[in-house]
């Protein structure tokens, strides 16, 4: 099976492989998130949405993603969004979570300036990516690794907390991730979550909900 695109994410997720990662992540994603907290998940968030599902959780699909009308009885919650001007106000949310979005993005500094504006004073941004190392052959438009989207992260002022590797058989931590623990992980795993709080304030700029697309 080869996995060529954004849209064929479908097919790796519905893999034995993808739907043992998910089961994994969102594990760790449920201890992570609270029901009183604010939280949007960014990128291809479909196979955990209805794992996490929460009314304080909302869904932004970037332009080009497969879009999807959830949750069923609040698909209000659900907004197409272009990833250089999110249509939020500043320091809206508690956590975002970013999910299989910076590693096919072409404007990922962008991005995590919107997403930096968009998260509330010591907020977390969790970060869930694949291993081009190990899926480039199968997933071939994967643009950054993650060690460069570790770079992106820190150029944005945001601290790793906790990095974790994910293969179908394990869930392991990187303890003090170097540069180079971060390249053994991509060796091995599929997988990585990288957790990390913003250190310093976004300058703030407002923006509302005027001409973003809801999904019909």
């Amino acid at each position: 099976m080869k996995y060529s695109n954004i849209t064929s994410l479908e097919d790796f997720y519905s893999s034995r492989l993808g739907n043992c990662l998910v089961e994994k992540i969102s594990q760790y994603l449920l201890n992570r998130i609270s029901r009183t907290e604010s939280t949007l998940i960014l990128g291809y968030g479909i196979p955990y949405l209805n794992r996490l599902e929460s009314e304080n959780l909302f869904y932004a699909i970037p332009t080009g993603y497969k879009t999807s009308r959830w949750p069923k009885i609040r698909p209000f919650q659900t907004v197409i969004v272009d990833e250089k001007n999110l249509p939020f106000l500043s320091y809206s949310f508690d956590k975002i979570i970013v999910i299989n979005f910076f590693e096919f993005s072409k404007h990922s500094r962008q991005a995590l300036n919107e997403i930096s504006r968009c998260l509330k004073i010591n907020g977390d941004l969790i970060t869930v990516a694949l291993n081009k190392s190990v899926l480039f052959r199968k997933i071939k438009h994967i643009k950054n690794s993650i060690t460069e989207i570790v770079s992106c992260l820190n150029s944005k002022d945001f601290v790793l907390k906790h990095v974790f590797e994910i293969g179908e058989k394990s869930f392991h931590e990187i303890e003090a991730p170097s540069p180079f623990l971060l390249k053994t992980a991509q060796i091995f795993y599929n997988m990585v979550v990288l957790d990390a709080s913003r250190e310093f304030f976004a300058e703030e700029t407002v923006f509302d909900f005027q001409g973003a697309l809801s999904v019909s």
